[in-house]
């Protein structure tokens, strides 16, 4: 059993510094290795850990001392990048989402199995200490049998998707806010609630000249039998929050990263106040990055120790075949002629 790890991430956008931060922060990882196609920013950013530079992902999966291929790169790619690294024998941690299409993302993880190699996908939500609270609260029953859930996943991607050049607003490289946020939702109900059993979906597309959604509501029913309401929203002028409301037969569950308490229990229609759980830090500019951290830091404990992830594949690729059932089952709305 190896005591530390040489890790090599391929594409070298905005995400890729939060996982940076992660292996930084564990003493057991080493960046030994950084790909991306732009050949200046592959140098400048090796040269921070003293590491390889390579523009070629080939070049970077083949590189010996690469223990941990870590794949940042836009969502069209993942399957490609991540299919040659575990046909090469090395343990993969991919973006969300794991592929565009629930049947890649079952060969991936075919794949994985017979290569005997840790696979994983970078689904920061299992490591969200607020959904792990809730997650203890909805095992004691503090609320009893659930009836309804909301949640809602929102942030400001309007700099990016007004780039005409920046992929996430092209269909054709896996742009649109269900794939890219909405599989984070269908991960957290196959989680908390056994899944989804329907959907459907509607579309908005506020920054025009885009084709893909950068809005999105979906409506269904969860398998425990809840409904549900799912927004997204790309254009929302705030930091990055995750809101999550469950009802239930004895009282309500209410979390929100922007709130002050984060996390909060109400017991019956006559608690005005409700009770505040304790352990969820307020902190609207730094959960997300922590989440991400932890989930990149968990993975090098699962290769260096020899266990399995939490985040297991086979969650992460349900929630790309729920991705695909709400994109079947979408529409943008019709105008009313007045």
């Amino acid at each position: 059993m190896k005591d530390s790890v040489g890790i090599g991430i391929i594409g070298l956008g905005g995400i890729s510094i939060v996982h940076e931060a992660g292996y930084q922060s564990d003493s057991r990882a080493m960046i030994v290795a950084m790909c991306d196609t732009d050949l200046e920013l592959a140098k400048s950013k090796a040269k921070l850990y003293d590491a390889k530079s390579y523009t070629d992902f080939n070049d970077l999966i083949k590189d010996p001392e690469v223990d941990i291929v870590d794949i940042t790169l836009p969502h069209k790619l993942h399957y490609k990048v991540a299919k040659a690294a575990i046909e090469n024998g090395k343990n993969v941690i991919v973006e969300k989402p794991m592929t565009m299409t629930y049947k890649e993302a079952e060969a991936l993880i075919e794949i994985s199995k017979e290569k005997k190699v840790k696979f994983t996908v970078a689904e920061n939500t299992r490591f969200v200490k607020l959904y792990r609270a809730v997650e203890d609260m909805l095992k004691e029953n503090r609320i009893g049998e659930i009836w309804q859930v909301r949640t809602l996943i929102a942030g400001s991607e309007v700099e990016r998707l007004s780039d005409p050049n920046n992929w996430i607003r092209k269909k054709e490289r896996g742009g649109g806010i269900i794939i890219d946020a909405g599989v984070h939702t269908f991960y957290l109900f196959r989680w908390l609630f056994g899944g989804v059993k329907s959907i459907r979906a509607f579309l908005w597309n506020r920054i025009k000249g885009n084709d893909v959604e950068d809005n999105a509501i979906m409506l269904g029913t969860l398998k425990n039998g809840a409904q549900f309401e799912a927004q997204l929203s790309d254009t929302a002028q705030s930091p990055w929050t995750e809101r999550l409301e469950i009802y239930g037969s004895k009282g309500v569950i209410i979390g929100d990263q922007l709130s002050d308490p984060p996390l909060k229990i109400y017991n019956g229609p006559m608690d005005d106040e409700g009770q505040a759980i304790s352990g969820i830090e307020y902190n609207p500019a730094g959960w997300k990055a922590i989440s991400i951290m932890d989930e990149v830091k968990d993975f090098v404990g699962v290769v260096i120790e020899d266990r399995v992830s939490c985040v297991k594949p086979e969650d992460a690729a349900y929630a790309v075949k729920v991705a695909e059932l709400a994109y079947k089952n979408s529409s943008y709305l019709s105008e009313i002629d007045d």
